[in-house]
């Protein structure tokens, strides 16, 4: 699908919403189920918010596309740009599209969702991105938004999209030609701002005390991974030594958002948490990556809640 095709459907998302207002309502019943008023700047922040998520998509693959015109990538980048917008053409998909940018937000986060898997991967393969900014805090909220069944739907799509695309392919050209070429600077609508600091400022209304707790723990977790990946065997026992007491702390500064948890459970939780990273990071030698990290904390803390 084109690019002008994309901000066409985008454009006519943005005056649905406008009309009907179908996103603003949702968010404003998010904000009464939690005992706040959205006032009017509140609405329009909000919606700004996802507005520049799905205007995002044009302007990475635009950029994308533009990087690759000439170059020996030129052919695979096309296959992969493609895969990556297959879900916009469906006519049925998950939350339909006649309900403006809300009915978007599943178009959008399945072509940045792997936007961002294959820029992560050429990232540490080849040193090149596709996707500069970390989308992972808006990315959870449009999940709580179409819902958790949807959502894990979503992501059996994106997974099962990323298998039948050329990545490996792409790396592998990508390395061949080093270089001889640089991907141009991938920008979304939020470069230069932080997409985290931003969701916390705007989108506070709609996240759930676990959601806010969370946030210190994944933030202890990333970098718990990005340590273990880089440290060697011996190295590596004293980092979970470390990481379990940050953790521990975390976890009962979380009492004081409302999660509650006893002793044992804190004990469980950190147990939990660490074996998710430690299989991921050194037994699998996968990459621990914000969503994965993010998921992994919401399924832990409201498991046990």
């Amino acid at each position: 699908m084109e690019t002008a095709k994309l901000n066409e459907m985008i454009d006519t998302a943005i005056a649905i919403e406008a009309k009907d207002g179908h996103l603003a309502n949702l968010l404003e019943e998010r904000a009464r189920e939690r005992g706040e008023t959205l006032g009017e700047t509140e609405r329009r922040e909000a919606l700004e918010l996802f507005e520049g998520y799905i205007r995002s998509v044009p302007l990475l693959l635009s950029a994308a596309a533009k990087s690759a015109v000439g170059t020996p990538v030129e052919a695979v980048m096309t296959q992969v740009i493609a895969a990556s917008v297959a879900y916009w053409d469906e006519e049925e998909d998950l939350v339909p599209d006649h309900l403006g940018v809300l009915g978007l937000l599943d178009d959008a986060y399945f072509t940045l969702r792997i936007l961002q898997l294959v820029s992560r991967r050429l990232s540490e393969e080849s040193g090149h991105v596709l996707v500069k900014d970390d989308l992972t805090a808006l990315d959870a909220v449009v999940c709580d938004i179409i819902g958790e069944q949807l959502a894990d739907v979503l992501d059996e799509l994106v997974m099962l999209s990323l298998s039948n695309t050329p990545i490996d392919e792409l790396i592998a050209k990508v390395s061949e030609h080093a270089g001889n070429f640089q991907f141009n600077t991938a920008q979304t609508s939020f470069t230069g701002l932080s997409v985290e600091d931003l969701v916390d400022a705007r989108l506070g209304f709609v996240l759930q005390p676990v959601d806010i707790a969370g946030g210190e723990i994944c933030e202890a977790l990333e970098s718990l991974a990005a340590k273990l990946a880089a440290a060697d065997d011996a190295a590596r026992t004293a980092l979970l030594d470390q990481a379990t007491a940050e953790l521990d702390e975390a976890l009962r500064v979380a009492l004081s958002c409302g999660v509650e948890l006893n002793a044992d459970e804190i004990e469980l939780a950190v147990s939990m948490l660490i074996g998710a990273l430690h299989h991921r990071v050194v037994l699998t030698g996968g990459a621990a990556d914000g969503n994965f990290i993010a998921r992994a904390v919401e399924v832990v803390l409201e498991g046990i809640n």
